[in-house]
């Protein structure tokens, strides 16, 4: 947990230098790239401590190299994206200026990473048109959110590694892209916004067990294209990264899932004093 830490701690030191709205979107899917880049390539990386505003009292681990640095840029470049599509939905004031804040960074990332930028863009683009048609289909939609967090986890994109590292990413970003969509399925109806999954909802019906199963079946595959290509790759599962990467991918990554299916079970049993009590 401490070589965790500081990974997460070192990515917030990183994006210190972007300011505040950076930090904001600071993230565990950034912090794992990091992670999973720093076990693969094994940079030099250098560990010490520190304070911080959030952390002023305790001092944080933190580590340094090159691939967190690489993590803040891609997360300045993530966040301002997201900045802008939280802007365009609800009119939020303060993802407005967010995105403000990190416009001027983008033509230096654009510089230093043109091919993951393009990637980003083509991607989030695509995906809008997606969303926007209504009809796509689930593999359309994790295959496009996929391959825009395959193209950012792929450092260099033309090595031996670049393609299992393209295909893990692929199945994780399917995998996120779910998860948010089985999270925000509720308030998505409320507000009439498309959703990923409304359609597997509704042909379900009231099959709520039916629907849950599917829900799993559908998440399982996409971590099972990230953990067959995680495979593929020479990292020691004896390393302190090693252990956090296989324990994220194996059973990590479903504890929000579980929280979540906790809670649903929860709101969808009747109250006390009720009929079908």
């Amino acid at each position: 947990m401490d070589r965790y830490q500081a990974y997460y701690c070192g990515l917030c030191q990183r994006l210190a230098r972007y300011g505040l709205a950076a930090r904001m979107a600071l993230s565990y899917d950034m912090t794992f790239a990091a992670l999973l880049l720093s076990a693969l390539y094994d940079p030099p990386t250098q560990f010490g401590a520190g304070r911080c505003a959030p952390h002023p009292l305790k001092p944080r681990p933190r580590a340094d190299n090159r691939y967190l640095d690489y993590a803040a840029d891609m997360t300045v470049l993530l966040a301002y994206y997201n900045y802008l599509d939280d802007w365009q939905d609800d009119r939020r004031g303060i993802s407005r200026r967010a995105a403000g804040q990190l416009a001027p960074h983008l033509p230096a990332l654009q510089q230093r990473w043109p091919r993951q930028c393009a990637a980003v863009r083509a991607r989030l683009d695509e995906l809008n048109v997606l969303e926007a048609g209504g009809r796509a289909g689930l593999d359309e939609l994790c295959g496009c959110f996929g391959a825009l967090l395959g193209a950012v986890l792929q450092y260099r994109g033309d090595d031996i590694w670049a393609a299992p590292l393209d295909r893990m990413g692929r199945g994780l970003g399917g995998f996120i892209y779910l998860m948010d969509a089985y999270d925000d399925l509720d308030k998505d109806r409320r507000r009439g916004r498309f959703n990923a999954l409304a359609a597997t909802a509704q042909a379900f019906g009231d099959d709520k067990e039916g629907y849950e199963a599917r829900c799993h079946e559908l998440l399982t595959q996409q971590m099972a294209l990230c953990a067959e290509n995680f495979a593929l790759l020479p990292i020691l599962q004896d390393t302190p990264e090693g252990q956090l990467l296989h324990n994220t991918i194996y059973a990590g990554v479903w504890s929000k899932y579980a929280l979540l299916k906790a809670a649903r079970g929860k709101r969808s049993r009747p109250r006390k004093g009720t009929q079908n009590e």
